[in-house]
């Protein structure tokens, strides 16, 4: 890689930390409390085991941003336990890039 490449990289690596945007979450951290929390549900591979369920496999549910898709995990849903207070906001995004990752 070229001197100059590195440089913009680094320069936008150091602008990004300044700016405030949140860090994404670690798919591996992740995946063990998707399976732990969310996997009954959900599946392993992000095919629902109940009915009414989101597929992630498919995408369902996925196509909304970090903070929305955190909201919803806090605040639960119809059949969907809320995990405020039980999961941080680390280990929520952690989920969320597990399945954005692997799904």
């Amino acid at each position: 890689m070229k001197q100059h490449n590195i440089h913009r990289i680094a320069a936008l690596a150091v602008l990004l930390s300044m700016s405030g945007v949140a860090a994404a979450g670690d798919p591996v951290k992740g995946r063990g409390i998707y399976e732990d929390r969310c996997s009954g549900c959900h599946g392993l591979n992000g095919r629902p085991q109940v009915p009414d369920v989101p597929n992630f496999s498919m995408g369902q549910g996925l196509m909304k941003s970090d903070q929305d898709i955190m909201a919803y995990i806090k605040r639960g849903g119809t059949v969907m336990p809320g995990y405020k207070g039980l999961l941080t906001d680390a280990e929520i995004l952690d989920v969320i890039a597990h399945m954005r990752t692997f799904f």
